[in-house]
């Protein structure tokens, strides 16, 4: 399987190549963007290396520089918030469940989706005047297979399977504040009786889970898997594909929610800030145009363990066998994902009674 990964890989970069090369051809315009800075707020890591792999070289070509202003949406949002919409950066990343205070907010201006040609490779309900989708995860139950089958622990297929006497203790679960805390934590509530209004369902159900940290970092879920320390962990699908090509036997449950829905997704969107101007403007156009081509995507996808929207590089993550493992490429049962409307939710009412939860 991790040599199928590496044929992926070795293919991706041959290919992508060659279609940035043509895309350049059709796009690129040297001298286009001499000058222009496009300040971009992203995350760090491979999130922000897979777009100075492949993005950065198109837009230097141009004339142009980038530079990243890294932090969870969140954080960045904040950001926006405290400078009064004069934020450090032109285009930043948005999360579904922000969606709402941000339009709110005032402080991002409409796109101009002529502009964003590449919007013919994803759903409709994927772009809108006020945003562009960019990604989404799959939020998924991961567990370790051999421990599991050596302690006789069944293969969970809801979040309440996950409380087991010889789970205790051994299960890692998102903090509500980290990047897939959210979408995690409502899922969990919807699954056990919970509602937009009342969220005790969820947070007993975490409760008898006997967790044993509520981790900010995705990254902790890989390691702890390393350690031994945890036999499951709930987190996106990218951190459980990323421990099972750090040779740990892992593979992932797409939990059964409820109201016909299995598995959850997260979902990523791309906004132009309002104190953005002149060729900046431009140049954040051109940046969500990149962002869902066929290659950044896939790239994307294979590097980060996102899922495409791109319908191309989702149609070409079929060829990895880790991939299909993990992930739920089958566009029927990406529908089916909870996809939850944070509109006019209180979200700060659930952080307090989350922190509440987490003090005891």
């Amino acid at each position: 399987m991790r040599g199928s990964w590496k044929v992926l890989r070795a293919g991706l970069v041959a290919g992508s190549v060659v279609a940035a090369s043509g895309a350049a051809s059709f796009t690129a315009v040297a001298g286009e963007f001499d000058g222009v800075t496009l300040r971009v707020g992203t995350w760090g890591g491979s999130w922000k290396a897979n777009m100075v792999e492949l993005i950065v070289p198109k837009f230097e070509a141009m004339g142009g520089k980038i530079e990243f202003v890294t932090g969870s949406p969140q954080a960045n949002f904040a950001k926006v918030i405290t400078g009064r919409g004069k934020a450090p950066f032109d285009v930043m990343e948005v999360l579904d469940a922000q969606i709402g205070d941000a339009m709110e907010s005032g402080y991002f201006q409409k796109v101009d989706l002529s502009k964003i040609p590449n919007k013919k490779y994803v759903d409709d309900y994927q772009y809108n005047e006020n945003m562009v989708g960019s990604w989404h995860t799959q939020e998924v139950i991961c567990y370790h297979v051999d421990k599991f089958a050596e302690q006789g622990i069944p293969v969970p297929k809801t979040y309440a399977d996950l409380i087991h006497p010889k789970l205790a203790g051994k299960v890692s679960f998102p903090d509500i504040n980290s990047g897939g805390g959210l979408a995690n934590f409502t899922a969990i509530n919807i699954a056990a009786g919970g509602d937009r209004d009342n969220v005790q369902p969820g947070l007993e159900l975490i409760n008898k889970m006997k967790v044993l940290k509520f981790w900010s970092r995705g990254g902790e879920t890989l390691s702890q898997f390393e350690s031994g320390d945890i036999l499951a962990a709930v987190s996106n699908g990218g951190w459980c594909l990323r421990t099972r090509k750090a040779g740990v036997n892992v593979d992932s449950v797409h939990p059964v929610i409820g109201n016909g829905n299995v598995g959850v997704a997260k979902v990523g969107w791309l906004g132009i800030l309002k104190s953005a101007e002149g060729k900046n403007v431009e140049a954040a156009h051109w940046f969500i145009n990149e962002y869902l081509t066929e290659e950044f995507q896939l790239l994307f996808a294979v590097k980060s363990g996102i899922v495409p929207i791109n319908k191309n590089a989702i149609a070409r993550m079929h060829e990895d066998e880790v991939i299909r493992d993990i992930l739920v490429l089958d566009q029927e049962k990406i529908a089916n994902e909870l996809r939850f409307d944070y509109t006019g939710i209180n979200l700060s009412a659930w952080t307090d009674q989350w922190n509440r939860m987490v003090a005891k």
